[in-house]
């Protein structure tokens, strides 16, 4: 049984990701558990009865593996669309200023502006938890 959303572009972008690479893995650089990924790939638990929204998992993915227009290459292509990787948005979005040359600081500054930088960002790593620790009841001397 086929689930709507395995028919989506982002699913078919999460498959080939996943493709030969461990979930574990792909679901660090999505910030989700395994458990979750596995659930929305397999189409189970809550994602294959339809009762859990699979629109956040769709923006992560698209965000951390998809392709952007960048307005700033563009503009500069005379306003042929041109095309980078999230992980090119990223890398230019998301990097210290560059000092060496002033067309890589005003594509730096473009980025400060642009819609994308948001979505391009790195997933933040969740704070760790421990879980409560029992404390054993040490029984009186007799």
């Amino acid at each position: 049984m086929t689930l709507s959303y395995q028919q989506e572009p982002w699913f078919a972008l999460l498959l080939s990701r996943t493709e030969g690479t461990q979930r574990s893995l792909i679901a660090k650089q999505l910030g989700i558990s395994p458990a979750t990924l596995s659930q929305v790939l397999n189409g189970s638990g809550l994602y294959g009865t339809g009762q859990a929204s699979t629109e956040r998992i769709a923006d992560k993915v698209t965000h951390t593996f998809g392709r952007y227009t960048c307005p700033h290459l563009t503009e500069e292509a005379a306003g042929e669309p041109q095309v980078v990787t999230a992980e090119q948005c990223r890398g230019y979005a998301h990097s210290a200023p560059p000092t060496g040359s002033p067309r890589a600081m005003q594509h730096w500054q473009a980025c400060r502006q642009c819609p994308h930088k948001a979505a391009s960002a790195p997933p933040v790593p969740r704070a760790i938890n421990p879980r409560n620790k029992v404390i054993p009841i040490q029984q009186e001397a007799l």
